[in-house]
């Protein structure tokens, strides 16, 4: 049996967090400077969610370092038909995550803390170096 590459093992992890809770339609690992790293939905743009993530945070970043109130950990962007999660892994990366309407926030803002808490070490710097190769 041939071990898995390190974005299959991520896609795995993702798309874990994606199937155990509800509502949530897509997730996302992408880097801070606007580069997509993995996705777990084939349907989600990563790229240009990558781009609109970068900025968002960015201005996020921006305003947490204004207002001098530490690092950013969580920008929550609510739309009509659903919400758009952005979690901080590092410095360099940022988890991802659109859901529906009927999507219990409380629920996806807690998997996904809990694979950035767990995981976070293996989401940022070799991940990028196999996205790029």
């Amino acid at each position: 049996m041939t071990e898995a590459n390190p974005q299959q093992r991520l896609r795995w992890l993702l798309g874990d967090v994606l199937m155990g809770t509800p509502g949530l339609r897509a997730l996302a690992l992408v880097s801070t400077d606007g580069l997509p790293l993995v996705a777990v939905d084939e349907h989600c743009p990563v790229d240009e969610l990558a781009t609109l993530v970068a900025g968002i945070n960015g201005l996020a970043g921006g305003l947490t370092t204004l207002l001098e109130l530490g690092r950013l950990k969580r920008t929550v962007v609510t739309l009509d038909e659903g919400t758009l999660v952005l979690m901080s892994v590092d410095a360099t990366a940022c988890l991802a995550a659109y859901t529906s309407a009927d999507c219990d926030l409380s629920v996806a803002a807690f998997q996904m803390a809990r694979l950035v808490e767990q995981a976070g070490h293996v989401l940022t710097a070799h991940v990028r170096q196999e996205a790029t190769r």
